[in-house]
């Protein structure tokens, strides 16, 4: 594991990590969004701050499960469809 700092919202935190870049990539976006909400809002307070960012994160992970799910069923009826028609060919 590497040992690697990273900065959010001007606190510094260490992290151990197999996977350095990634978990900075991640920091890096958390901290953007972070810094987002509290100039969108004009935020102080940490908690502020974070509890609407969980909400932005929150919709965001909600409305790529419905979307996902939404393809599951249409590759489902693309499946059925193109066996429906190998089956009828083959006849």
């Amino acid at each position: 594991m590497i040992s690697i700092e990273i900065e959010i919202l001007g606190k510094k935190y260490r992290f151990k990590s197999d996977e350095p870049k990634k978990l900075k990539e991640y920091a890096d976006n958390l901290n953007d969004l972070l810094k987002e909400v509290t100039e969108e809002y004009n935020l102080i307070d940490g908690r502020d701050i974070l509890s609407l960012a969980g909400m932005r994160l929150t919709e965001k992970v909600l409305l790529i499960s419905k979307e996902n799910e939404e393809l599951r069923q249409k590759i489902a009826e693309l499946s059925d469809i193109l066996s429906n028609f190998l089956a009828e060919a083959s006849d």
